[in-house]
């Protein structure tokens, strides 16, 4: 044991109350020494004190206890939380409130308690302390709520402002996303491809697709030729290189079609990709035309995001061929 105790942490983290408590001897600054001694037998306690004589004390119940000293009759108890703790004596019953400091009784003050790096205080002097205590905890959780709450306003401001401003850039992109009417589209396509004699309904599926493809990867991002058909390193594989040249083939088509590309007027081109669309649609499943619009979508972003424009192709596409498009979270 520390020498007197100091260093020693009661249960609440505290100093506890400096003082030597051994077996036989007392000291502490408001006792002063004393012997004392104690003995139990049939559940009554015998204790003895040079200080305070002899007292014999006994549990009457839970948390209550009774006790005769030096022939003076002696009732305690102790019941309920810390926050509103009921004291029973003879003289009647008391509540107190413990503090991180010691505890301070509401009814009679002059019984509170306070200790301090270790020192004990009792009486009107522990009560005055806790006023303090009170006064200025009540400043500090004052402040803190004040902080607290300034913190909470200007953390909600922001969120706010970050929202307004997601909106306002989601309400820009979609006012500057082109739109094009299916029907209107449609038959601007029908037109071209008649005057040029071509009916994509005879085409292989992948001629379809990659007349298709050229549109979202090229014309998509504005560009005129699909990417050449070997890498600088010439590592392309033969899957890779096999699609490249269908690019290069529907690229001539598209010329055809429209003319230099990227055409100036972006209507017609849309056209002829709704009819693509819906005749490579017609021959296959339900199942096989969303696993292909999501792999056209997927091959958008290999040069970054995608454009406004390429989202407007995926909308149009999806529905020429009558898949239904889900966003996430809905």
């Amino acid at each position: 044991m520390a020498l007197l105790k100091v260093g020693e942490k009661d249960r609440d983290g505290r100093q506890k109350r400096i003082e030597h408590t051994g077996r036989y001897l007392r000291a502490s600054r408001t006792g002063g020494l004393a012997l004392r001694a104690q003995t139990r037998a049939a559940g009554i306690n015998l204790t003895g004190n040079t200080n305070r004589g002899v007292r014999v004390s006994t549990r009457l119940a839970k948390n209550t206890q009774v006790a005769f000293q030096n022939g003076r009759f002696i009732l305690r108890g102790r019941y309920g939380s810390d926050a509103a703790k009921f004291n029973l004596s003879k003289t009647g019953v008391t509540v107190s409130t413990k503090t991180p400091i010691g505890s301070f009784n509401w009814i009679r003050p002059g019984r509170s308690s306070a200790k301090i790096a270790g020192v004990q205080l009792r009486g009107h002097n522990a009560a005055a302390i806790q006023g303090i205590f009170a006064l200025v905890a009540s400043v500090f959780w004052l402040v803190r709520g004040i902080l607290r709450l300034f913190t909470g306003i200007i953390g909600g401001m922001v969120r706010l402002a970050g929202a307004a401003r997601a909106r306002r850039e989601l309400a820009q992109e979609e006012a500057a996303r082109p739109t094009f009417e299916r029907e209107a589209v449609e038959a601007l396509g029908e037109q071209i491809l008649a005057e040029h004699g071509d009916d994509p309904s005879t085409w292989a599926a992948r001629d379809q697709l990659a007349a298709v493809a050229f549109a979202f990867l090229v014309m998509g991002r504005g560009a005129a030729n699909a990417p050449p058909t070997t890498a600088a390193e010439g590592s392309t594989s033969a899957a890779e290189t096999a699609l490249l040249e269908d690019l290069q083939t529907a690229g001539e088509r598209w010329k055809t079609w429209l003319g230099p590309l990227p055409p100036e007027d972006i209507e017609p081109a849309m056209g002829i990709l709704v009819v693509l669309a819906r005749h490579l649609a017609s021959a296959e499943s339900p199942e096989w035309r969303g696993e292909t619009l999501l792999a056209l979508d997927d091959a958008c972003l290999r040069d970054g995001p995608k454009t406004l424009l390429q989202e407007a192709m995926i909308d149009l596409t999806a529905e020429a061929m009558g898949v239904e498009l889900i966003l996430e979270g809905e």
